[in-house]
């Protein structure tokens, strides 16, 4: 008889339970799995396309003749630390790629590449094939390239088609592909995700010579060298062999591509590590707190065979059975759900990241140790409440009901206290303490799932809140301004910029600057930012920075301003004084010189590197009268399509964008991330509802004598199913409290340690949105509340005699 009552109710639990187990213990070896991943794909990445090692840049808007370049590295001191070098033609411009049907008109840039034979069997960054064919030799000169894949198909486009680029130049594209500098697309103004409005052109570097205008000019060279290679020292020789044209050089571990690949993966790893362990843990407390109160349930039969006899190693058997029993459905059932998360994340790091080379193997050893956990807490939870039950005299544990040992504790303190209203009210809050340990962990339980949906759907809302704020910022006073990029430097006065005012869809337009350099403290460190430089007029230009700090008469007057998180990062404050490298004008050449400009101002863009100085401040980098960009607006009812395709098509015009155009594309392109987190909501809210369901179901089998006395007192079975969801809401609301400081200090950590090492660039502060809130008290309080219902059925049909008749 004791064996089949035991049975009946064992196995549906245990299945559920092993689900949960399932669901943390897969959870945590899936997401466990994509560093090793991520480092094998992008070393074997890097390797195939032989990514440069040091690359050497003009200032902006500066170009030397070809072959000027090559022939100054070849006659270095140390020429035979470079084993391959290459020239490029770099420049923007803007991108047509509209069809039938659709608009695709966006900025972007022309990357001219030096061809040998094929361009992916290039000795310095090669170009990898995605569709259709890569450049060859012949194509130099023709106009023809190979188009950015993400860009391609974050648009669907065809593998092969016909473009327009500024001036109403035709390129036909014969491919899609990337190279190893384009592994994470980054816009003009460093944006990340920049594949959603910013299009990338490869081409042979004669075409790019007669794109941008630029007859036999180069501007950039990429080399590789040995191992045995100096970098700093190579760079001295260079800096040396052309010390009028301003060299910058970016090393390949300071690429925005290898920096981010290969940083993002330890930093995303130990994000990734803490929402894996945060739904173990809800698992493993969950499983821990079941599984030991279904063995608990079977203490009287425990107590009946010790009378009868039987040894206490045998009655334990069964129940450690029960344990071995779900956990090793629970370890099989988690590396399903593992393997079926690990196939997900592959598509979903495959569209991502378009590497072209991807391994994505098993990860048999972050499986094993999930497994390990996922099996010793379901046998230690069934071993406690068993040893506890078999040390104790026989009859202690064959009492049940008001003959069981007294309880103390909680319940006793509480016993003390005079209690009010009517008992039926008053037994959840006596059940709670009556057994503060089960309530404690499954508030627990739910409480580690709370602070993991916090958590993810919190960065969500932090980046979302950081998106806004970038855009408010950018649209204040003037949300319709458009940003027009020249191909170089013009008079304020140019024929170029009187066409372009002149045009019919254009109401008002203003020449500015940008320029770029980079920041340190005036004290001698290490501290760097990167600047984009933005000379506004700060008296009555048509739009300028919101000043949160400092004041506009001391950035008139000279003063610097700088974003937030650019000062904090430079630990300097309004009225220090910061060294600016930047270029500044000398003949037809540039160079590279430091300033010291005092920080005048500050102002609450997320992007670290925007900073702003008067127009009045050209002087100081030699550029009065001239101008490299120009605001714009529409005239009213002019559609922003229209007004594109009228600039698109001036002289002298590289791009033209809306200032809100990279926002709505940063949007998109991280719904592909955001898809990720919100598969990792959904397996906590199955997990929530599992444990409250199953804790309930437990609640209800051992209160079954409790529920069977108030039926047969006239209590209906709704009363019986209040009391039960009155006792869960009371454990949610525990549990959803604990979930929301925990989520909100994951958020923090995440936000402010994290994101600081991944995305530097970018200020992402902590942010709750009130629906978050709101679904966590819904999950946390209501759905738990609401599982008992799921047993109304059990309450309804239970005999009321049988449950009743324990022989005492």
């Amino acid at each position: 008889m004791a064996a089949v009552v035991v049975a009946r109710p064992a196995q549906p639990l245990a299945a559920a339970i092993a689900l949960i187990i399932a669901l943390g213990t897969g959870t945590f070896a899936g997401l466990g799995s994509t560093a090793t991943w991520r480092r094998q794909s992008n070393d074997a990445s890097f390797a195939l396309l032989r990514m440069h090692d040091l690359r050497v840049t003009l200032p902006e808007g500066a170009t030397v003749a070809e072959t000027t370049l090559s022939t100054a590295i070849d006659r270095l001191p140390h020429a035979d630390w470079v084993t391959a070098r290459a020239e490029r033609l770099v420049g923007s411009t803007q991108v047509d790629a509209s069809g039938p049907g659709h608009t695709v008109l966006t900025p972007g840039e022309v990357v001219g590449i030096t061809l040998d034979a094929s361009a992916s069997d290039l000795a310095v960054d090669g170009l990898h094939r995605a569709r259709g064919r890569t450049l060859r030799a012949d194509d130099d000169g023709r106009p023809v390239a190979v188009l950015e894949q993400s860009y391609a198909e974050h648009f669907d486009l065809p593998a092969t088609g016909a473009l327009t680029v500024s001036g109403g130049k035709r390129l036909d594209y014969v491919g899609t592909g990337t190279s190893p500098q384009h592994f994470i697309v980054t816009g003009p103004r460093g944006m990340l995700f920049a594949e959603a409005n910013f299009a990338t052109l490869f081409v042979p570097l004669h075409t790019a010579q007669e794109i941008l205008g630029r007859a036999g000019q180069v501007n950039e060279a990429v080399l590789r060298v040995s191992g045995t290679a100096d970098l700093a020292k190579l760079e001295r020789e260079l800096t040396a062999a052309l010390p009028d044209v301003g060299l910058t050089f970016t090393r390949r571990a300071d690429e925005p591509a290898v920096r981010m690949l290969y940083e993002d993966i330890d930093n995303d790893q130990q994000f990734w590590n803490v929402i894996g362990g945060l739904v173990l843990a809800g698992a493993t407390f969950a499983a821990f707190n079941l599984t030991s109160r279904m063995i608990d349930a079977q203490r009287r039969q425990l107590g009946v065979g010790m009378a009868l006899g039987t040894p206490a190693h045998l009655l334990a058997l069964r129940p450690l059975l029960v344990g071995v029993q779900i956990a090793a459905l629970g370890v099989v059932a988690g590396v399903a759900v593992g393997y079926l998360l690990d196939v997900w994340l592959r598509g979903v790091f495959s569209s991502v990241l378009p590497l072209p080379i991807w391994h994505t193997p098993f990860q048999p050893a972050v499986f094993a140790r999930a497994a390990a956990l996922g099996f010793v807490l379901p046998v230690a939870a069934a071993a406690v409440p068993v040893w506890r039950a078999v040390r104790v005299e026989p009859v202690e544990a064959i009492r049940v009901g008001h003959l069981a040992p007294a309880r103390r504790g909680v319940l006793g303190l509480a016993g003390h206290t005079r209690w009010r209203g009517r008992i039926t009210r008053r037994m959840p809050v006596r059940n709670i303490l009556r057994a503060p340990r089960r309530a404690l962990l499954t508030a627990l339980a739910i409480g580690a799932a709370i602070t993991t949906m916090v958590a993810t759907i919190g960065l969500i809302d932090s980046f979302v809140e950081t998106l806004d704020r970038g855009e408010a910022e950018a649209t204040h006073h003037a949300a319709d301004r458009f940003i027009v990029e020249l191909d170089g430097f013009y008079p304020r006065d140019a024929p170029e910029l009187r066409e372009l005012a002149a045009l019919p869809e254009v109401r008002a337009a203003e020449p500015r600057l940008r320029l770029y350099g980079t920041a340190s403290p005036a004290a001698p460190t290490t501290d760097q930012v990167e600047l984009i430089l933005e000379l506004v007029d700060f008296d009555a230009g048509m739009w300028s920075p919101t000043l949160t700090a400092g004041n506009r008469t001391a950035v008139t007057d000279g003063g610097l301003v700088l974003a937030e998180k650019a000062a904090d990062d430079l630990h300097v404050t309004v009225g220090d004084r910061v060294a600016v490298r930047h270029p500044r004008r000398v003949g037809a050449s540039y160079e590279l010189v430091t300033t010291q400009l005092t920080v005048a101002a500050l102002q609450p863009g997320p992007l670290r590197s925007l900073a702003f100085l008067d127009i009045n401040q050209a002087r100081v980098f030699n550029l009065t009268g001239l101008t490299n960009v120009v605001d714009i607006r529409p005239r009213a009812g002019v559609s922003d399509d229209t007004l594109v395709r009228a600039v698109f098509v001036q002289p002298g015009v590289a791009s033209v964008e809306s200032v809100t155009a990279t926002v709505r594309a940063v949007r998109e392109a991280l719904e592909d991330f955001f898809g990720v987190l919100r598969v990792v909501e959904a397996v906590v809210l199955l997990l929530a509802v599992l444990i409250a369901f199953n804790a309930t179901s437990i609640g209800i089998d051992e209160g079954a004598r409790q529920h069977a006395t108030m039926l047969a007192f006239g209590l209906g079975p709704r009363t019986v199913l209040s009391i039960a969801a009155a006792e869960m809401a009371a454990i949610g609301l525990i549990g959803t409290l604990l979930g929301l400081a925990g989520g909100r200090a994951v958020l923090a950590w995440v936000t402010s340690i994290q994101l600081q090492r991944t995305m530097p660039d970018v200020r992402v502060d902590a942010y709750l949105a009130p629906g978050t809130l709101l679904t966590a008290a819904v999950l946390g309080i209501l759905a738990v509340a609401a599982a008992p219902l799921l047993l109304t059925r059990r309450i309804q049909t239970m005999d009321v005699p049988a449950t009743l008749r324990v022989l005492e």
